[in-house]
């Protein structure tokens, strides 16, 4: 199939809203891609973003986010994601036949196009973690990029949600419970960032964020009704964890976790994400990204919802790898 009147170029802020209705629309489409997102991170963290569309007659029918960072005073370094942002690159729209050949026909000329105008920034790097419903990178492995798998899991939010559980998970609830804690909505994004310090203190690891970051993404979710925080707390108001996330129309996503370490043995941690998976489920938010695929502490609590385990995609460009050929 041969599109015609097809073009790719950096979008303008005038264009962006263009872009926020593909990224509702495409299958890869995530919350991580909306420009209010990428505008977020980018303030927070002192670096440019930019957006790629594919345009076939002027209508938007795909296109890539990019962070870009300069280095070493004269590269640059181009990254899908940033932290707190899992996701990025590139998103597609729906082709306009069933039939398999035209569909990856329709993709992969969408693709070829983005990448030929990405390529005219003589990146030093390329690096995209595109959404895990993004399944097809022999584009980009078939013209040299690197690829590597990563996971995550996913869970069904729907009436088994209950049955789902496995029995150590479901124990731990009956024990909070007898502990008497309850889980709430929370709002005091200061005092979850101190909770998160302290996690990752316990782990003898920085912070994932600044506090200015999260603060920053925490405005937007709560502007644009995707996102809410809720604390598991102790009959003496003690908070012994706090959860986020967030959601878009496809999936609600897991995005932050702290806890006081005080409560651990609580129950509190499998109570606060079971009852948070609850509140998805009671916004009709059909699928959950636990997001906790590629560390094996927390895979091996996420297992215990016993979600199905979903593999996705990083590739990457490198001109080093180019220059030394």
């Amino acid at each position: 199939m041969i599109m015609t009147s097809i073009d790719s170029r950096e979008l303008s802020r005038d264009e962006l809203h263009q872009w926020d209705d593909l990224v509702d629309h495409s299958s890869q489409g995530t919350v991580f891609h909306k420009s209010g997102w990428l505008d977020a991170c980018a303030r927070s963290l002192g670096i440019k973003v930019k957006v790629y569309g594919c345009f076939q007659n002027n209508q938007l029918i795909g296109g890539c986010s990019l962070f870009i960072e300069q280095k070493w005073g004269w590269v640059y370094l181009a990254d899908s994601t940033c932290p707190m942002t899992p996701y990025g690159g590139f998103i597609l729209s729906s082709p306009p036949s069933s039939g398999v050949h035209k569909q990856e026909s329709f993709h992969r000329q969408i693709i070829s196009s983005l990448i030929k105008e990405i390529e005219k920034e003589h990146f030093f790097s390329i690096n995209i973690i595109n959404s895990p419903d993004f399944l097809d990178i022999r584009p980009f492995t078939s013209i040299g990029w690197e690829s590597s798998v990563l996971y995550t899991y996913y869970s069904d939010l729907d009436n088994k949600l209950e049955s789902h559980i496995d029995p150590v998970m479901k124990k731990n609830i009956r024990k909070a419970e007898k502990n008497h804690i309850i889980v709430e909505p929370f709002s005091d994004i200061s005092r979850y960032y101190s909770l998160l310090c302290e996690t990752y203190a316990r782990k003898d690891l920085d912070p994932p964020c600044t506090k200015n970051l999260i603060t920053e993404l925490y405005s937007f979710m709560l502007n644009q009704d995707c996102g809410e925080m809720v604390a598991a707390k102790t009959p003496d108001n003690d908070i012994a964890c706090a959860d986020i996330i967030v959601w878009d129309r496809w999936k609600a996503y897991g995005f932050s976790a702290a806890s006081d370490a005080r409560f651990n043995n609580s129950g509190s941690p499998s109570l606060i994400r079971f009852e948070h998976m609850k509140r998805m489920r009671a916004k009709n938010i059909p699928k959950m990204n636990l997001m906790m695929g590629n560390v094996l502490e927390l895979s091996q609590f996420t297992t215990q919802l016993n979600p199905t385990l979903v593999p996705y995609y990083q590739i990457r460009n490198r001109r080093i790898h180019h220059i030394l050929s």
